[in-house]
């Protein structure tokens, strides 16, 4: 079966690369860290200084929000197609996530105090779980996960789609019980994309891809963690809001 592109860009063929130019475990790892860092340092600054530029630059800020999350959403589709410009499309893309990552945290912390890190928390749980659950061989990426990724990925998009046009016209905290069921439903689905972030790992590094390919392989990584951790504050944010009912 045909994987999406978000989730792999493997090409299959022998590999042409020598040790020094082939795919490792701790290249992946090093390069996912490195994302990971440049969003979190971004975020930081940005979510301290959130209250002031709101109050000095708000709409450029908005518009710069808007901008970066369309390059954002490019920069990953280019990553994960093209290995080439993997290495610079990943570092545009945690830029621009950190951004958005910096503003949404600031304003969920104002409302649930504590949300921020029991969000980071939860999305490192989760990680470190499907990672244990992959490498002991319990969860196993064979056509039949794809197929149900493939399922669940339709799903996810159904449902922000839905949500994003209910949105006009539906005040959602009359129906908290129902989106907390939502979100629950939406973390779920970017858990188990992971166990095909991993399956491409091992794919990438098993069949000598070049180096290049790490970067591919963090992004999608990337893209993952991101996700997660944006769904389970939006989780805690919608428990929250439903406890002070």
């Amino acid at each position: 079966m045909k994987q999406s592109p978000l989730f792999s860009n493997i090409e299959t063929g022998e590999a042409v690369y020598d040790d020094v130019d082939r795919a490792t475990y701790k290249g992946i790892t090093v390069k996912t860290c490195i994302l990971l860092g440049i969003s979190v340092i971004i975020a930081a600054l940005v979510a301290f200084a959130l209250p002031e530029i709101l109050t000095n630059n708000g709409t450029t800020f908005m518009v710069t929000l808007v901008i970066s999350s369309i390059v954002g959403f490019i920069a990953v589709i280019v990553g994960r197609t093209s290995e080439r410009a993997a290495k610079y499309a990943s570092v545009i893309y945690a830029v621009c996530e950190g951004l958005f990552l910096g503003s949404l945290s600031a304003i969920v912390e104002a409302y649930v105090p504590g949300a921020v890190a029991t969000a980071v928390f939860s999305t490192i749980i989760l990680f470190a779980v499907m990672l244990t659950l992959f490498a002991t061989g319990i969860i196993r990426t064979g056509s039949k996960m794809r197929s149900i990724c493939f399922g669940l990925t339709i799903g996810a998009l159904a449902i922000i789609l839905m949500m994003s046009l209910f949105s006009f016209f539906i005040d959602y905290s009359q129906y908290l019980g129902i989106m907390i069921g939502v979100e629950v439903f939406l973390v779920i689905y970017g858990v188990i994309t992971l166990s095909l972030n991993f399956a491409e790992a091992n794919a990438v590094v098993a069949r000598g891809c070049s180096k290049c390919a790490e970067w591919s392989v963090a992004l999608g990584l990337m893209v993952s963690l991101v996700y997660i951790y944006i769904e389970v504050l939006r989780l805690i944010f919608y428990i929250a809001a439903r406890n002070d009912n």
